[in-house]
C-alpha cells in the first residue's frame, strides 16, 4: 500500500513536472510565433520600398524594359517576400498550435485553419515564382511569353481568395468558440473572410488589375490580413502561454458561458 501511494504520488509529482514543462514550452512557442509576426511586418515594410510588379495589361516590350531597368531592385523585393514566407509560416504554426491547446486535438475548426492555411501559402509560393521566372529571363523570355508569365502571376495572386477565406473563417471560428484568443480577433477574422468571399466574385471580371472590383477587393483584404496577423503577433507575445492546457481551458471556456 506504501509503496503503491509512494509511485502514485511520484507519478502526479511527474505529471506536474511534465504539465509545467508543456506550459512553458506553449509559452515560449507563443512568443516565438509573436516575433516572427513582428519580423514579418518589418519585412513587409521594407518591401515597400521596392519596385512594383509589372502590369500584365503593359505591353511585353514595356514589362521587359521595367524589368530590365532595375533588375537588383526586383531581386530584393523577391528576397524579403521570401524571408517573410518564412516568418508567416512560423506564426502560422504559433497560431495552430495555440488553436490546437484550447480546440483539443481533433478540432474541426482547428484543422480547417491548418489546411487552408497551407493552401494559402502555396498559392503565394506559387506566385513568386513566376515572378520570379519573369525577373530572371526577362530579357530570354519571347514577348508573348513574358505577358502570360505576368498574367499568370496575377491570376495565381487572385487564387488566394478562397483559401484565404477558409483560413480566417477557421481562425476566426476558433477564436469564438474556444477564447483561445480574445474574442475581438475572431469578429475580426470573420470580417477579413467575408471580404475575401465578396473578392471571390471577381472570377466574373474580364481583369484582375488594381483598378478593377477584385483588385479594390484584394486590396482591401490585403490590408485586413496583414492588420490581422500583426494583432494576433502582438496578442501571442503579450498573453504567451494561455491560461491552461486545452482540457482545462475548454472547461473554463464552459463555466464562463
Amino acid at each position: 500500500m506504501e509503496a503503491r501511494a509512494g509511485a502514485e504520488r511520484s507519478g502526479r509529482s511527474g505529471g506536474m513536472t511534465r504539465g509545467g514543462d508543456d506550459h512553458g514550452r506553449a509559452r515560449e512557442w507563443d512568443r516565438i510565433a509573436g516575433v516572427a509576426g513582428f519580423v514579418f511586418t518589418a519585412l513587409l515594410v521594407a518591401s515597400f520600398f521596392t519596385p512594383s510588379t509589372p502590369m500584365a495589361s503593359d505591353p511585353p516590350d514595356q514589362i521587359v524594359a521595367d524589368l530590365l531597368a532595375d533588375r537588383t531592385g526586383h531581386q530584393w523585393s523577391l528576397l524579403l517576400g521570401f524571408l517573410a514566407d518564412i516568418a508567416v509560416f512560423v506564426l502560422l504554426a504559433g497560431l495552430w498550435s495555440r488553436l490546437r491547446r484550447w480546440e483539443g486535438p481533433a478540432g474541426l475548426l482547428t484543422d480547417l485553419f491548418a489546411l487552408a492555411a497551407g493552401a494559402f501559402m502555396a498559392v503565394i509560393l506559387v506566385s513568386e515564382g513566376l515572378y520570379l521566372t519573369l525577373v530572371q529571363n526577362a530579357d530570354d523570355l519571347e514577348p508573348s511569353s513574358v505577358q502570360t508569365l505576368s498574367a499568370l502571376d496575377n491570376s495565381v495572386g487572385a487564387a488566394i481568395f478562397p483559401a484565404g477565406a477558409a483560413l480566417f473563417l477557421g481562425v476566426g471560428a476558433a477564436i469564438v468558440s474556444t477564447r483561445a484568443l480574445p474574442a475581438w480577433l475572431g469578429w475580426l477574422a470573420a470580417l477579413t473572410a467575408l471580404v475575401l468571399v465578396v473578392g471571390i466574385t471577381g472570377v466574373f471580371e474580364d481583369s484582375v488589375e488594381e483598378d478593377s472590383f477584385i483588385g479594390i477587393v484584394g486590396f482591401a483584404g490585403f490590408i485586413l490580413m496583414v492588420v490581422w496577423l500583426l494583432a494576433a503577433s502582438i496578442v501571442l507575445f503579450l498573453r504567451a502561454g494561455g491560461d491552461a492546457p486545452y482540457e482545462e481551458a475548454r472547461a473554463e471556456s464552459r463555466r464562463a458561458t
